[in-house]
């Protein structure tokens, strides 16, 4: 007689399993489906990595611009747009250039009116002070 962990095998090509078998059975299954998806992850990544990336330059300042603008930083973005505008024509790209000049002019609208804001929070700011000094006297 078989022991408790072994196959019985039956005339008609049935398998009986014990309840430790069932569980291996399963836990094999288990990891070879694991393996399995982790192979393709693995598949998928390497075809992402071979495909190459491309990306204009256009899109790179472009996004770097965006990423300035989000962050409030007009300043660094008008000058990055300077920048990349000059290079644009050192380099014979007038689309570019032009494109990025459409750019400059709405960030550099953003500049002024934060410089402008800035300006009226400080008048203000200075108002106060002016008044307080003269209530005191």
């Amino acid at each position: 007689m078989a022991s408790k962990n072994q196959m019985l095998e039956f005339d008609s090509d049935e398998v009986l399993l014990d309840k430790k078998a069932k569980r291996r059975l399963k836990s094999r299954e288990q990891k070879l489906q694991q393996q399995q998806q982790q192979q393709q992850q693995q598949q998928q990544q390497q075809q992402q990595q071979s495909e190459p990336l491309q990306e204009s330059p256009q899109d790179d300042t472009m996004s770097r611009v965006a990423l300035l603008c989000q962050e409030l930083r007009w300043r660094e973005a008008t000058l990055l747009c300077q920048a990349a505008i000059k290079k644009a024509h050192a380099d014979g790209k007038e689309e570019l250039a032009m494109g990025l000049a459409m750019a400059y002019q709405k960030v550099e609208r953003s500049l002024r009116r934060q410089m402008t804001a800035a300006f009226v929070v400080a008048a203000k700011e200075m108002l106060k002070k002016e008044y307080l000094l003269d209530v005191g006297q």
